[in-house]
C-alpha cells in the first residue's frame, strides 16, 4: 500500500521521487468505491503510445474522451478506431446489454484492456477504474516523465446499489464560475457520483439567466455596493455548456428554482412578487427571508410558469427541485390575497396553502415530464403526484414520503452536511457549527436505508447526497476574494471541506452495505490523495492515525501511522503545536504528559494536517452543560477591560433561555466578567450586564440570556467584557446550557 509509515531522514526530494516515480504494488485493491468483485489475475498490461482504443458502434464520443483523460500525463495521442474485434495491445469499449445500468465489467491482461458496459454509463464507469489502476500521475495535466503506465491484470465486475449518488452545491449565497462548477462535475465523476444539485435561487442570489426577467440577474444576482459588490450568474449558454460537459460524464444536474420562500433575490427585482409589493434589497449578510411568493395572486403562478419554461430548455434532467423549506407564514397570514385564497379554498392553516401551492407547481412541471424534488417540508398530505422527498432533517418524513408512494433521497444534516467541519480542533477552517463536526468516519458508516423503513418501500430510497452550503461566505468574516490577483480561496475552501469526505460517500451508495468496512476504507484511501495531489484538488490532510496509547510506571507510549502515502509525521512534546520542521516521528513515542504531545502529517512544506492531540477534559462541569471555549493567561490584562469571545454556534440551537457558567481552573487572579452580548450573525441580541468574578461564588458568575428568534445556520457568539483583578495568573473554562434541559 505504498509507504505506510514515515521514516527519520528522508529529504524532501526523496518523498518527491517516491510519489511520483513508485508503482503500486496493490494499486487494484486501492479502488473506491470498492467493486463489488474484484479478482487479481497475475499479469499486467503496459499502456505505451502503440496502444490503440477500438470502441463499438455508438462509443466514439467515449472513445474521444478516454484518450483526453491519458492524453496530458502520457503525453501521446492514442489512435482510436470502430471495431468491436479484440486486438492486441488495446483498450476495447464496447455494450452488454445483459448487464445492469451503469454496470460493467473491467478485464486487464498482458495483451489488452477490455471494458464492457451495461450502457454508456458503465462504460464511463470502467474509465474511471481504470484510472485508478494507473499510477496516481495519470490524474496531472502536465507530461508526467519516466512513468510507467503500468495496469496490474484484475477481473473486475462492477454495478452501484443507488440510482442517486449525489451532491448538492450552493452557488446562490457564493456564486462558483462555470469552470468550478465543471471541475465539481470532474471530482464527482471520479467517484462514480452521477447527480449534481444546483442551488441557485435563495435569498442572497438569483443565478440562472431567464430571457424573459432580466432583472433576476441584473438585479437578484449581484449583493452590496461599491468595492463590496459581489454576485454573479450562469448565462444560458454557460447552463447548456455545464450540462453538456456533465452529460458525457454521466452526471445529471437538476436545478433548484426555490418556492415558496428563500425567493428574497427574486423579490428584489420583482417586488410585485411579494404579498406587499414592498422594495426590498439582496442581502448581505446571511438570514432567513420572511418574505415568500403571494399564493394569492395569479401573477406569481404566471412568473414560475415562465421561469420554468425557460429552465427546462435548459436542464434535460427529468426532476426539478423545488425548495419549500424554512417556510414562515407571516406574510401569508396579514396578506389579504392569501386569505382570500384560503378562504376560496376551504382551507383552516397557512402550511396547507403551502400544500396548495406545491400542487400547483406539480401541474405546471408535468406537462414538461417533470418530478418535483422538495425538501421533507413538501411531503404533505394532499400532494396528488409522485414527488421526491430530500429529508434533511425529519427522518420521520423519509417513512410517511414512502408509505404514501413518494421517492425518497437522505441529505441528512448529521451525516451529509459537508458545509460542517471534519472535526472541533482548535485551527479549523471556519464553517458551519450548528451542529456538531461530521467526520470522515461518521460518513462512511451513513446508511440511506434508515431506521424503522419497511423492506417493501426499500425500492423507494433512490440514494443519497452530501450538501455543501455557502452561506458561511455571507456571514461577513471569511473568504473575501482578491479579484485583481485572480485569488481562489473560494474553490480551495470547498475542495478543502469536500475531500475525502465525498469518497466516503460515493463508498457508501456504491457499494453494498454488507461490503463495507471502515479500516479498509482508511487503507485504501492512504493512496487516494496521490491522486486528489496529482489532480490539483484541495483536501483536508487527516491527522496521524493513532494506533495505541498505553500507560506504564507514569509514562504513556504513543504509536502513530501515517494516513497518507508518501507523507511523514511531524511532531513536538513541549505542548507547542508542531510544525514543518519539527522531529520527524519514526517509532512509538514515551511522554509522562500526554497534553504536552501533538503531532501533524506533513504531505509538503505547505500541505499538512491540523494536529493529533490529547486535550484536558473537564467531566466534573457537565452539569453546566458543554464548553464553548476558555479563557488562559494570555487572554487578559491586568486592570484593564478587554472584550474577549467564544462560538456558541451549535450550542444555541433553538429558542429559551440559556446560561452561560464562568468556572476558574487554576490562578493567584481573579477574572472579573462585566457583563456579555450575544450576537446573531454579527448583530447583539441578547445581553446580561450584572458583573461576575471568577474569585468569588459559582453563582455570581452565571450570565442567563433569552433566544426568541432562532434560525436554522445562524452564527452566534459569545462576547464578554473581561479584565484581570491585580495580575493575569487567571485560567478558566466556559460552559453553556439550555437552562432546565
Amino acid at each position: 500500500m505504498g509507504l505506510r509509515r514515515a521514516s527519520i531522514g528522508i529529504s524532501w526530494i526523496l518523498i518527491t521521487f517516491l510519489i511520483v516515480g513508485a508503482v503500486n504494488q496493490s494499486i487494484a485493491q486501492d479502488i473506491i468505491p470498492l467493486p463489488k468483485k474484484l479478482v487479481k489475475n497475475g499479469s499486467t498490461f503496459t499502456l505505451n503510445k502503440d496502444t490503440k482504443i477500438y470502441y463499438e458502434k455508438g462509443l466514439k464520443i467515449h472513445a474521444t474522451l478516454l484518450l483526453d483523460m491519458l492524453f496530458p500525463a502520457t503525453g501521446w495521442t492514442l489512435e482510436a478506431v470502430e471495431s468491436g474485434k479484440d486486438q492486441s495491445n488495446s483498450i476495447l469499449l464496447s455494450i452488454d446489454k445483459s448487464l445492469p445500468s451503469e454496470g460493467y465489467q473491467l478485464h486487464v491482461d498482458e495483451k489488452a484492456v477490455k471494458i464492457h458496459g451495461g450502457d454508456e454509463a458503465g462504460v464511463f464507469y470502467g474509465f474511471q477504474t481504470l484510472l485508478q489502476l494507473l499510477p496516481p500521475e495519470i490524474y496531472n495535466k502536465q507530461l508526467q516523465r519516466n512513468t510507467s503506465w503500468v495496469i496490474e491484470g484484475v477481473d473486475i465486475q462492477d454495478e452501484p446499489e443507488y440510482a442517486w449518488r449525489g451532491m448538492m452545491l450552493d452557488v446562490s449565497r457564493y456564486f462558483f464560475d462555470k469552470d468550478y462548477v465543471m471541475k465539481y462535475i470532474d471530482m464527482m465523476s471520479m467517484y462514480k457520483l452521477n447527480t449534481l444539485h444546483l442551488h441557485l435561487i435563495d435569498d442572497a442570489g438569483w443565478r440562472l439567466e431567464i430571457e424573459k426577467y432580466p432583472r433576476l440577474t441584473s438585479i437578484g444576482a449581484w449583493r452590496g455596493e461599491g468595492a463590496k459588490r459581489t454576485g454573479g450568474y450562469y448565462t444560458q449558454d454557460d447552463i447548456r455548456e455545464i450540462v453538456a460537459y456533465a452529460e458525457l460524464r454521466n452526471v445529471q444536474v437538476i436545478p433548484e428554482i426555490e418556492v415558496p420562500v428563500h425567493n428574497l433575490a427574486a423579490v428584489a427585482a420583482y417586488p410585485y412578487l411579494s404579498c406587499n409589493g414592498t422594495p426590498v434589497q439582496v442581502p448581505e449578510q446571511h438570514f432567513i427571508s420572511r418574505d415568500l411568493y403571494c399564493v394569492g395572486k395569479e401573477s406569481t403562478f404566471d412568473f414560475l410558469e415562465d421561469v420554468f419554461e425557460e429552465t427546462f430548455k435548459l436542464f434535460p434532467s427529468k426532476y426539478i427541485h423545488i425548495g419549500g423549506d424554512e417556510a414562515r407564514y407571516d406574510r401569508w397570514k396579514e396578506c389579504p390575497y392569501c386569505q382570500k385564497r384560503k378562504a376560496e379554498l376551504g382551507l383552516e392553516t397557512e402550511a396547507e396553502l403551502q400544500v396548495y401551492f406545491n400542487r400547483r407547481i406539480q401541474k405546471m412541471v408535468k406537462k414538461y415530464g417533470k418530478t418535483i424534488v422538495g425538501w421533507d417540508e413538501i411531503i404533505e398530505e394532499g400532494l396528488e403526484e409522485k414527488a421526491v422527498g430530500m429529508v434533511w432533517h425529519n427522518k420521520k418524513k423519509a417513512l410517511e414520503a414512502t408509505e404514501n408512494g413518494h421517492d425518497i433521497v437522505l441529505a441528512l444534516t448529521d451525516y451529509l452536511y459537508f458545509d460542517f467541519p471534519e472535526s472541533g480542533i482548535s485551527g479549523e477552517v471556519k464553517a458551519a457549527a450548528w451542529m456538531p463536526p461530521i467526520s470522515l468516519e461518521k460518513v462512511y458508516q451513513f446508511d440511506p436505508v434508515i431506521e424503522g423503513l419497511d423492506e417493501k418501500y426499500r425500492p423507494q430510497v433512490l440514494g443519497a447526497q452530501g450538501a455543501l452550503w455557502s452561506d458561511q461566505f455571507i456571514h461577513g468574516t471569511i473568504l473575501q476574494e482578491i479579484e485583481p490577483i485572480n485569488e481562489n480561496r473560494s474553490e480551495a475552501y470547498f475542495d478543502y471541506l469536500t475531500f475525502p469526505r465525498l469518497s466516503a460517500l460515493a463508498e457508501t451508495v456504491w457499494t453494498p452495505k454488507s461490503m463495507k468496512n471502515w479500516d479498509g476504507f482508511q487503507q485504501r484511501m492512504q493512496s487516494h490523495y496521490q491522486r486528489l495531489d496529482q489532480a490539483g484538488i484541495g483536501y483536508r490532510v487527516p491527522q496521524p492515525k493513532l494506533l495505541r496509547k498505553e500507560e506504564k510506571n507514569g509514562q504513556y507510549s504513543i504509536e502513530l501511522e501515517c494516513p497518507v502515502d508518501g507523507a511523514e509525521i511531524r511532531f513536538t512534546t513541549d505542548g507547542i503545536k508542531p510544525n514543518v520542521h519539527s522531529e520527524i516521528y519514526s517509532k512509538p513515542i514515551m511522554i509522562s504528559r500526554l497534553q504536552d504531545f501533538q503531532a501533524i502529517t506533513v504531505v509538503s512544506r505547505h500541505h499538512y494536517s491540523l494536529p493529533l492531540y490529547f486535550p484536558v477534559t473537564y467531566p466534573q462541569y457537565e452539569k453546566y452543560g458543554v464548553m464553548i471555549g476558555e479563557w488562559r493567561t494570555k487572554d487578559v490584562y491586568a486592570d484593564q477591560e478587554v472584550v474577549l469571545e467564544w462560538n456558541a454556534t451549535g450550542k444555541i440551537k433553538k429558542n429559551g433561555i440559556y446560561e452561560v457558567n464562568f468556572i476558574a481552573t487554576d490562578g493567584d487572579n481573579s477574572m472579573e466578567i462585566r457583563g456579555i452580548k450575544i450576537l446573531k450573525n454579527g448583530k447583539e441580541v441578547a445581553a446580561d450586564s450584572h458583573r461576575g468574578s471568577s474569585k468569588t461564588s459559582l453563582e455570581e458568575n452565571v450570565f442567563a440570556f433569552s433566544i426568541d428568534d432562532y434560525e436554522t445556520g445562524a452564527a452566534f457568539t459569545i462576547q464578554a467584557n473581561a479584565v484581570g483583578v491585580g495580575g493575569t495568573d487567571t485560567n478558566g473554562v466556559i460552559f453553556i446550557k439550555l437552562k432546565d434541559e
